[in-house]
C-alpha cells in the first residue's frame, strides 16, 4: 500500500514537472515570437518623419549588357518589385532586352524574362544594399526566326545610394544564365520605397 501511494506520488509530480515545464517553455516560445513581431514593426526617425526598417521597395532601370557567347552589346529595361516576408527579402522582376545601336531590326534579338529570387538586404539612412538569386522563366526571338521558352538562373546585386531616405538612384549589376541568350550587364536603377509611415506628431493632433 505505502508502495503504491508513492509510485501515485512521484508520478503526479512528475506530470506536474511536466506541465510546469510545458507552460514555461510555452512562454518562452510565445515571448519569442512576440519579441519577433515587435522587431518587423521597428521604425526609424529622421528629421521627424516616421520610416519602417522593414519596408518593400521597388526599383527600375535600363542600361547595357553583353551575351556571354557574343560581343554585340544589349540594352536591358527591367522593373522589379522587392518585398519581404517575415526578416526574409524576395524579389520578382521582368526584365526585357534587345539589341542595342538604331541600325539593328527591333525584332532581331529579344529576351523577355520573368525572375522570382530570394535575398539578402542591408539598409542604412543613406544606402541600400542587395543580392539576390533564383529562377528565371525567359523567352523571346534569335535571328528574327528563332522563337524560344527555357528556364535559367538569374542573380542580382543591387548598390543604392538614397536622396532622401524612401527615394534614391544606383547601379544594378545582374547576370542571366540559359541554354539560349546567357547575359550579364549593369542597369542605372531608380529607386522607391514603401518605407515612409508619417510625421511623429500625426497620432496627436
Amino acid at each position: 500500500m505505502i508502495v503504491k501511494q508513492l509510485k501515485n506520488d512521484l508520478l503526479f509530480k512528475g506530470i506536474f514537472v511536466c506541465l510546469c515545464l510545458f507552460i514555461l517553455g510555452f512562454s518562452k516560445v510565445f515571448a519569442q515570437e512576440k519579441q519577433k513581431q515587435d522587431d518587423l514593426k521597428k521604425e526609424r526617425t529622421i528629421r521627424g518623419n516616421r520610416f519602417k526598417v522593414f519596408n518593400n521597395y521597388v526599383n527600375f532601370g535600363t542600361g547595357l549588357g553583353r551575351a556571354i557567347e557574343s560581343s554585340k552589346g544589349w540594352n536591358p529595361t527591367a522593373v522589379e518589385y522587392n518585398f519581404h516576408i517575415k526578416r526574409s527579402y524576395f524579389m520578382f522582376g521582368y526584365q526585357r532586352t534587345d539589341v542595342s545601336g538604331f541600325l539593328n531590326k527591333p525584332k532581331r534579338y529579344r529576351m523577355n524574362d520573368l525572375h522570382l529570387c530570394y535575398g539578402f538586404r542591408k539598409e542604412s539612412k543613406v544606402l541600400n544594399v542587395a543580392y539576390y538569386g533564383g529562377i528565371s522563366r525567359p523567352w523571346g526571338i534569335l535571328n528574327d526566326t528563332l522563337s524560344f521558352k527555357t528556364i535559367g538562373i538569374y542573380a542580382e546585386a543591387q548598390f543604392v545610394r538614397k536622396l532622401f531616405y524612401d527615394v534614391g538612384a544606383g547601379l544594378s549589376i545582374f547576370a542571366h544564365y540559359n541554354n539560349f541568350f546567357p547575359l550579364f550587364g549593369v542597369r542605372i536603377d531608380i529607386f522607391l520605397s514603401g518605407a515612409y509611415q508619417g510625421k511623429m506628431n500625426a497620432d496627436s493632433e
